[in-house]
């Protein structure tokens, strides 16, 4: 046996100081450049479009704009869409929001078409006789009161 056993504990109680690790600006979150995004150790989350990777691995924005989150070859990236790449992106949309919305509305107008004609009342009738009519079971007494109540003879 050692000569601890007996020791006070005093080599016990040390813990390091917390790193506030972890994502500080969230996906479609708004930030001005300079602004960190994400604080981590090594790059598990790589630098995108507007965004770079400081000494200690955190990435920040060198941008004003949006942070949006991305994934490509099994790779997270962060990225900060500016405000005149989203202008960009949003007139290049419209044409093709305009052709998809053109073709929604073609096709309900050619399915009510098709739909099939609904059936005479003569014929739901009919098939509303064929089915019996679902009859409840008579409420039983219970077995003490029928053995209190007289008989009648």
């Amino acid at each position: 046996m050692g000569r601890s056993k007996g020791g006070s504990g005093a080599k016990n109680g040390r813990d390091s100081n917390p790193k506030h690790l972890g994502v500080k600006v969230y996906g479609g979150q708004a930030l001005t450049a300079g602004s960190i995004i994400i604080k981590q150790r090594g790059t598990k989350i790589f630098p995108g479009d507007n965004v770079k990777k400081a000494g200690d691995d955190s990435l920040f924005a060198t941008a004003d704009g949006v942070v949006v989150f991305s994934e490509r070859n099994n790779r997270k990236y962060a990225n900060v869409v500016t405000a005149e790449e989203a202008k960009k992106s949003a007139k290049a949309a419209p044409k093709a929001e305009k052709a998809e919305k053109a073709e929604k509305a073609a096709k309900p107008a050619a399915a009510k078409k098709a739909a099939a004609p609904k059936a005479p009342k003569a014929e739901k009738a009919e098939t509303a006789e064929k089915k019996p009519a679902a009859k409840k079971p008579a409420a039983k007494k219970p077995a003490a009161k029928k053995a209190a109540e007289p008989k009648a003879e």
